[in-house]
C-alpha cells in the first residue's frame, strides 16, 4: 500500500501523517489530516476528551449513568438527579416545591404538637410525683403520731394516685419498722408522773427499780406490747 523506510535505529524514517476523527452527533465524520502542517486540513484538538473529562469518566463511571461528564470535569446531571456526581435522586420536581413546603409545614406542626404533648406529660408526671411525695410525708407523720384518721385519709388519697392496697401496706410497714428502729424513750418521759404511775401499776410497787420493771413491763402475759404485732418483724 505504501513505501515504508526505517532509519539507522529502527524507527520509521518516512514522514507521518496524523489524521483525526471527531465525534458527530448524527454520524461519523470524515477523517481529517492535522499533521504535518503542509498536509493539515483541520486544527488538531488535543486531548480529546480533556484530561478533566477523562478523570471524571474514570472516577464517576460517567456520573454513575445519571449524567454526562463535561470538558471541565464536572457532571451535568439528567433530570431528576443531583449532586456533584449525580448520586442523589430528587424525589420531587421544581413544580412540586409547594407540596414539599406543605409537607414540611405539616411535619413541623406535628413535631411541635409532639413536643407540647411530651412537655405536658412531663409536667403531669412531675406534679403527680410531687403530690405522691407530699402524701407520703403526711402518712409518715401520721404514723409517727398514731393518728388513725389521717392515716386512713392519706391511704385513700394514695389509692386515687394509683397505689394499690398492698403497695400502701408495704410502705406503712417500712415506715413503722424504721420509726421503731430509730425511736427511743426520752428522759423527760422517764421522769414524768405518767411513767411513774405506769411503773407502779405494772409492778405493784411504790418505788420500783428498772429490774422490777422487766417483769412488769415485758415478762408477764399482760405485759406492754402483748398481743401486738411487732413493727420490725411483723410477729406477735
Amino acid at each position: 500500500y505504501a513505501d515504508i523506510s526505517f532509519g539507522p535505529v529502527g524507527t520509521i524514517a518516512m514522514q507521518t501523517v496524523i489524521v483525526q476523527l471527531l465525534e458527530a452527533s448524527d454520524a461519523m465524520t470524515t477523517p481529517q489530516a492535522v499533521y504535518p502542517d503542509q498536509e493539515a486540513i483541520a486544527h488538531f484538538v488535543f486531548p480529546k476528551p480533556t484530561w478533566a473529562q477523562q478523570r471524571c469518566r474514570t472516577v464517576t463511571s460517567d456520573c454513575y449513568g445519571h449524567g454526562k461528564c463535561t470538558t471541565s470535569g464536572t457532571c451535568a446531571c439528567d433530570e431528576g438527579w443531583s449532586g456533584n456526581e449525580c448520586e442523589r435522586f430528587r424525589v420531587y420536581a421544581e413544580a412540586d416545591e409547594g407540596i414539599v413546603l406543605v409537607t414540611l409545614a405539616v411535619a413541623f406542626a406535628s413535631l411541635t404538637a409532639a413536643s407540647m404533648l411530651v412537655l405536658g406529660l412531663w409536667r403531669m408526671c412531675h406534679c403527680r410525683y410531687r403530690l405522691e411525695r407530699g402524701l407520703l410525708e403526711k402518712l409518715t407523720k401520721a404514723i409517727a403520731r398514731a393518728d388513725q384518721r389521717k392515716i386512713a385519709l392519706t391511704r385513700r388519697r394514695l389509692a386515687y394516685c394509683g397505689w394499690n392496697p398492698r403497695k400502701i401496706d408495704r410502705f406503712v410497714c417500712s415506715i413503722r419498722r424504721r420509726q421503731s428502729e430509730e425511736s427511743g424513750i426520752s428522759l423527760a418521759y422517764l421522769l414524768s408522773q405518767e411513767f411513774l404511775e405506769l411503773a407502779q401499776r405494772c409492778t405493784g410497787l411504790k418505788d420500783p427499780t428498772f429490774y422490777d420493771l422487766a417483769d412488769g413491763f415485758f415478762l408477764k402475759e399482760e405485759g406492754i406490747g402483748a398481743c401486738s404485732v411487732c413493727p420490725r418483724d411483723g410477729e406477735l
